[in-house]
C-alpha cells in the first residue's frame, strides 16, 4: 500500500454538512424603481449647460455665424475696401469677449457658488476650468476663431499698406 499523503483522509471522511441539499444560489434583484441603463433616457445633466438653459445648443449657430462673418468681412476687406478690415477686427474682438461671457455663464449655470468664486479669483477660475474641461472646449473654439479674425484683419491691413506705396 502506498504511503498516504496529507489530505487524503479528508476525501475519505468528506466535508461536514447539515444536509445533502445543494447550497442556495444568489440571484441579482434590482431595487424597486430601477431601470436598466438601456431602458432609461439620457440624463438631463449629460447635455451642455447652455443647451439645458436655452433648450437648444447655441454652439453650432455661433460657430457658423462666426465663420461666415470671418469669410465675408475678409473677402470684403481684400476686394472691396480696406475699412472692412477694421470691422473684421472689431467683430473678432466681440467674438472673443462673448466667448468669455459664454464661459462665465456656463460656470454660473453649472454652480452659482463656483461661478462667484471663479469671477472673483482668476486662479480659482483656471483650476475650475481645468477640472471641468467640457465647459471650456466650445468657448475656446470661438475664442480661437476670434483671434484668427484679428490676425486676418491685421494681415489685410498690412497688405494694403504695403501695396499702397
Amino acid at each position: 500500500m502506498p504511503p498516504r499523503k496529507r489530505g487524503d483522509r479528508v476525501e475519505e471522511i468528506g466535508t461536514y454538512g447539515l444536509s445533502d441539499e445543494s447550497k442556495p444560489k444568489r440571484r441579482y434583484r434590482a431595487m424597486p424603481g430601477v431601470k436598466a441603463s438601456s431602458e432609461r433616457g439620457p440624463d438631463e445633466f449629460d447635455q451642455p449647460v447652455l443647451k439645458r438653459f436655452l433648450g437648444q445648443d447655441p454652439f453650432p449657430w455661433a460657430l457658423a455665424i462666426c465663420v461666415l462673418m470671418w469669410i465675408a468681412l475678409g473677402l470684403a476687406a481684400s476686394r472691396v475696401h480696406p475699412a472692412f478690415a477694421g470691422l473684421l477686427f472689431l467683430f473678432g474682438m466681440a467674438v472673443m469677449v462673448l466667448a468669455q461671457v459664454w464661459l462665465y455663464v456656463s460656470i454660473f449655470l453649472d454652480d452659482l457658488q463656483e461661478g462667484i468664486l471663479a469671477f472673483v479669483f482668476g486662479m480659482y477660475r483656471v483650476m475650475y476650468l481645468y477640472t471641468n474641461i467640457d465647459l471650456v472646449v466650445r468657448p475656446l473654439i470661438l475664442t480661437v476663431i476670434g483671434l484668427l479674425m484679428i490676425i486676418t484683419s491685421g494681415a489685410i491691413m498690412a497688405n494694403h499698406a504695403i501695396n499702397a506705396e
